[in-house]
């Protein structure tokens, strides 16, 4: 039941229209959490207002991606995108995988915007972390009051590569595996997600249409994860 704080669903919206916020309601409503407005979207969707207002109203937390915060981080911005954050008031990603912004920066931001919402901050992107560094980094932005910390699809398992499993045994063997989540655009991503850390793993980036397939496959209502689910049964 929601508000959850493991298990979550954060669908992706890339341009959705207010019927199919209705239509994905309707069908998958209590499997989705989250509905992150994709990327820098929210600078140039008309309905923008009407749009948050509709997934609040159905129950499902709306989110802001991280290429805004970069986008107003590069261009001096943030401070107007804090206060349109405590206006609403509405969640965000913080991220820096494309612009370059000084940790201290990023850290001083993450405690901002945690003030006033849920802050989802992502790890990995323009220079990937190696070895410990990872782990000092999510500590780092846990501490500044990220709730959870978003770790790259690419860095996980790039498409056509294979899942970075020694990576991720790092990280769920030193963090509790609620405060993680994994962004998992692609079918095998999220079917090794929860075969390896069961069906309470939280999963970033669903496409709208794919938020109840993820659901069956988190119930073993699907082939690829219902043998495991039937060894589990009683």
């Amino acid at each position: 039941m929601k508000p959850r704080s493991s298990g979550i669903t954060i669908a992706i919206d890339t341009g959705v229209g207010l019927h199919a916020i209705q239509d994905l309601a309707s069908v998958a409503g209590p499997h989705c959490d989250y509905a992150k407005i994709a990327w820098g979207s929210a600078l140039i969707t008309d309905n923008l207002a009407q749009k948050i207002e509709s997934y609040r109203r159905v129950g499902i937390d709306p989110l802001l991606g991280g290429t805004l915060f970069e986008y107003c981080y590069a261009r001096g911005r943030v401070d107007r995108l804090l206060a349109f954050c405590r206006e609403q008031p509405i969640h965000i990603e913080i991220s820096d995988g494309v612009v370059e912004i000084p940790r201290r920066d990023k850290l001083r931001w993450i405690e901002a915007f945690a003030a006033i919402g849920h802050v989802f901050s992502e790890v990995g992107g323009k220079i990937a972390p190696t070895g410990g560094e990872w782990t000092q980094l999510v500590r780092e932005e846990l501490s500044a009051g990220a709730a959870k910390i978003v770790l790259e699809g690419r860095e996980i398992g790039p498409t056509g590569g294979e899942i970075r499993g020694d990576l991720i045994a790092e990280l769920v063997e030193e963090f509790e595996l609620e405060t993680l989540v994994f962004e998992a655009l692609e079918r095998y991503q999220q079917v090794w997600l929860i075969r390896e850390l069961g069906p309470n793993v939280n999963l970033a980036n669903i496409r709208i249409p794919d938020v109840l397939m993820v659901e069956t496959l988190r119930q073993g209502l699907k082939e690829q994860t219902l043998v495991a689910a039937t060894a589990d049964a009683p």
